[in-house]
C-alpha cells in the first residue's frame, strides 16, 4: 500500500511524450543529466540509470557524484544498467561488439562496470553486479541490510 512517485528524465521530447502516454501517472521532464545537480529536481529513494552512462558526453564519475551528493536520500540506492549489446546494422548483437572488431570485446564494458563499482564502494555503498543482457550495478548504502540479510 505504499505510494510512490516516478520522475523520468530525457533530452528527447519525443521519447518523453511516448513515456507520458504509457505512464500518465508519472512525471517526465526534459533534462540534460550533464547539467546535474539540479536543485529543483529533488532527492530520491532510488535512481535508475539504464544505458545512460555510455552516452556521448557523459562523465560517469561526475554524474554519479552529482547523484550521490544531491539527488539521493540518505538511504537511497542506485541501479545502473550497462548494456551487454550493441545495435549493428539494425540487428542486436550481444557481447558488446565494436564495429571494427570481428569478435566481442567486453573490455570497455568491464572497465565501465568496475569504475562504477569501485567509485560507489569508496563512497560507502554495498555494490552488487548482476544481469545478463544488461549488466546491472546495484548500490545501497552500506548501513542498510540486503534482502537476504532481512530474512535471517
Amino acid at each position: 500500500d505504499r505510494a510512490f512517485e516516478v520522475v523520468g528524465l530525457d533530452l528527447d521530447e519525443t521519447a518523453l511524450a511516448a513515456a507520458r502516454r504509457r505512464h500518465p501517472q508519472a512525471t517526465f521532464q526534459v533534462l540534460d543529466v550533464t547539467r546535474l545537480p539540479a536543485p529543483d529536481l529533488g532527492r530520491f529513494d532510488l535512481v535508475l540509470a539504464l544505458s545512460l552512462l555510455q552516452s556521448p558526453g557523459i562523465r560517469q564519475d561526475v554524474l554519479l557524484a552529482a547523484l550521490r551528493r544531491h539527488h539521493l536520500t540518505p538511504t537511497g540506492g542506485l541501479i545502473l544498467g550497462f548494456p551487454n549489446a550493441r545495435y549493428r546494422d539494425g540487428f542486436l548483437s550481444y557481447g558488446a561488439r565494436l564495429r571494427n572488431f570481428a569478435r566481442p570485446d567486453l573490455s570497455l564494458l568491464t572497465a565501465d562496470v568496475t569504475a562504477a563499482r569501485r567509485g560507489l564502494q569508496k563512497h560507502g555503498f554495498k555494490v552488487f553486479v548482476t544481469g545478463k543482457y544488461e549488466v546491472l550495478v546495484t548500490a545501497i548504502p552500506a548501513g542498510l541490510p540486503t534482502p537476504g540479510e532481512l530474512e535471517l
